[in-house]
């Protein structure tokens, strides 16, 4: 009984660390995301390139997460809900992975002065940037907690960034390019546009899996204009 308890005790250890490794993860995301659209919307070059320097910490997170989740699984045989954090901190980790390169792309962007000419359109592309960071943060919540319902509510928030992007795009469609450049220019708004409404997919996609650790379940979050959860 005493060894049980022991490994048990063990398990639980190690479950606390790899729990931690994932928020410093979410943690060092999220304040990517913050800092590459000051860095964007204020034409910070400095603080740009600390952002993407960051993001090499952020994929080193990811293999770090992703090799002791499976040793993990390999060396303790984990049961029930164990084996669902396991497997979904695994999964969870890849879509941090991208939403960290969406910063650093972001951040990048600023040192284009190109786009200092179009405040009206970086202003929109940042208030998207800072949705998403509050997504994540409200998704690390929930995550923390097991709560698949705080999770189903994170990603109904996902409709907004689907609204912020449609709308960008409408009002970039409407302007008359007069030079390849100007082309140009709208073409990598669009595409910024595009990257940051991925960020509110990553985002359930990480919801999706905080719904399988407290139910066992996962199920399509936030399906077009629905609302309801189905599952699969």
């Amino acid at each position: 009984m005493d060894t049980e308890v022991k490994k048990g005790n063990l398990l639980d250890e190690k479950m606390r660390f790899f729990q931690d490794m994932l928020i410093q993860m979410v943690s060092r995301v999220e304040e990517a995301i913050y800092q590459a659209q000051h860095a964007f919307r204020n034409h910070d070059v400095e603080l740009a390139k600390r952002v993407m320097a960051n993001d090499y910490f952020i994929d080193q997170l990811q293999e770090m997460i992703e090799n002791d989740g499976v040793r993990l699984l390999i060396s303790e045989a984990p049961y029930g809900h164990y084996m669902r954090h396991i497997i979904a901190g695994i999964k969870i980790v890849s879509s941090l992975e991208r939403m960290g390169d969406h910063a650093a792309h972001l951040a990048r962007m600023a040192v284009s002065e190109e786009l200092e000419k179009c405040v009206p359109f970086v202003e929109q592309i940042a208030e998207m940037a800072l949705l998403g960071a509050s997504m994540t943060r409200s998704a690390v919540e929930a995550f923390m907690d097991v709560k698949a319902e705080k999770a189903i509510e994170v990603a109904a928030m996902d409709d907004r960034m689907d609204d912020a992007r449609a709308r960008i795009n409408a009002q970039l469609f409407a302007v008359q390019a007069t030079s390849p450049r100007e082309t140009e220019r709208l073409f990598n708004l669009f595409y910024l546009a595009k990257e940051m409404e991925r960020l509110g997919d990553h985002v359930t996609t990480i919801c999706r899996w905080i719904v399988y650790m407290d139910k066992g379940q996962r199920p399509k979050l936030n399906l077009p204009r629905t609302g309801v959860p189905t599952q699969v």
